[in-house]
């Protein structure tokens, strides 16, 4: 006997070799519900809300099973997105409670579903991302993000050369939604790939639009790509419309991969680069220095710069480990025939000694947050000082 109706439950298995059958009732008298067999799993019901077991379970001749304990699953349930979590819970509640419904049990139905500081949690985090995904539906249609750009300024001579173009979400009340509350839940559904064409879409737009503003300046644009937008296969034919409506020479736009993209599929990033390359396009790794161990990909890819993380550029007035860091690594960058752009300069100070680590561009509050065209079209005339 593997367990009884009745017993509390913390734990479920997976039958690796023989049977195990599934019943209600005293045993001589059983009514039989189930005949499982290899690979099947059972007992699952009692994992995350701490019920009593709703029938028994005997193994009927030798059996091998897997345990699934409560900590090992309550450990991935709650490393999973809140939504997948809260509907988790509600699907084995409810199925509990189908299951009382017949009699087969006289427990609370249902008990334990919101009881915990997790599940009600989770239920307000769900109804929030479910609330958050429409309304981003919703803003779509009515235009209301608008694509900002950040200043990026060549160290050598204080002069922006390009920018990074970042999305902002502003309502008809002018509200804002921060792109860290945003941005995650359209990684989560449909949204990142129409998010994602607009991006380049109005990427494009807006690079042509500065160039009509300011003739002859010919700044280069970065935008971020995530890891969900290289399953879109529509990618690549927007990005090669986009390019080709707006006339520009593709070497101009900038397409940046974090290191947690290579990290995941070094490979599998490799043909989707080479493909961006085929474009084109430059390639730059951002966040740089934070989320891979090994430099090897370095040699493999075709990256043409490096953006440096924030983190280092934060301590380097106070940290002589930072400095050799920076240093390392725009000499590196250097040697491989890359460029190099710190991230987060907010003081002269780490512009100064970026310069003089020899970084080829800067970017942060320092000069400028991101702003819109209008106003980056002035921040890149020639008649405004650096």
């Amino acid at each position: 006997m593997l367990f009884r109706e009745g017993d509390g439950g913390h734990e479920a298995y997976v039958i690796e070799a023989g049977c195990v059958e599934i019943f209600t009732g005293a045993f001589e008298t059983r009514r039989s519900i189930a005949r499982l067999g290899a690979d099947e799993i059972f007992g699952e019901m009692t994992l995350l809300g701490g019920h009593t077991r709703l029938a028994s379970a005997v193994a009927t001749e030798a059996t091998s099973l897997i345990v699934i304990s409560h900590e090992y699953l309550e450990e991935r349930v709650l490393a999973a997105d809140p939504l997948l979590r809260h509907l988790l819970r509600v699907v084995i509640a409810r199925t509990r409670d189908n299951v009382l419904r017949l009699g087969q049990n006289t427990s609370e139905p249902g008990a334990g579903v919101s009881g915990t500081a997790h599940a009600a949690a989770d239920r307000q985090a769900a109804l929030q991302h479910l609330r958050l995904e429409q309304a981003m539906a919703t803003a779509l249609e009515q235009k209301e993000f608008q694509l900002h750009l950040q200043p990026i300024v060549r160290l050598g001579d204080s002069r922006p050369a390009g920018f990074e173009a970042l999305i902002r979400w502003i309502r008809p009340d002018g509200s804002r939604v921060s792109p860290g509350e945003f941005i995650p839940v359209a990684e989560q559904s449909e949204l990142i790939y129409v998010l994602g064409h607009w991006i380049i879409r109005e990427s494009c737009r807006c690079l042509a639009e500065l160039d009509r503003l300011v003739p002859g300046a010919a700044p280069f644009l970065s935008l971020n790509l995530s890891l969900r937008q290289f399953d879109d296969p529509d990618l690549f034919p927007v990005l090669e419309a986009a390019l080709a409506d707006s006339g520009l020479d593709p070497r101009r736009l900038r397409l940046e991969i974090t290191e947690s993209m290579i990290a995941r599929d070094a490979d599998a990033t490799l043909k989707l680069l080479q493909r961006c390359k085929a474009l084109g396009a430059k390639l730059s790794v951002d966040d740089f220095g934070t989320g891979y161990s090994s430099l090897s990909y370095l040699q493999r890819l075709p990256v043409d710069c490096l953006k440096l993380d924030r983190s280092f550029i934060s301590d380097l007035e106070t940290s002589p480990a930072a400095t050799r860091i920076v240093g390392a690594v725009a000499r590196l960058a250097h040697e491989l025939g890359m460029e190099t752009v710190a991230e987060g300069i907010e003081t002269p100070g780490q512009a100064a000694l970026c310069r003089e680590l020899g970084v080829d561009y800067g970017q942060g509050f320092h000069w400028s947050p991101a702003v819109p065209l209008e106003r980056a079209a002035q921040v890149l005339s020639p008649s405004q000082a650096a």
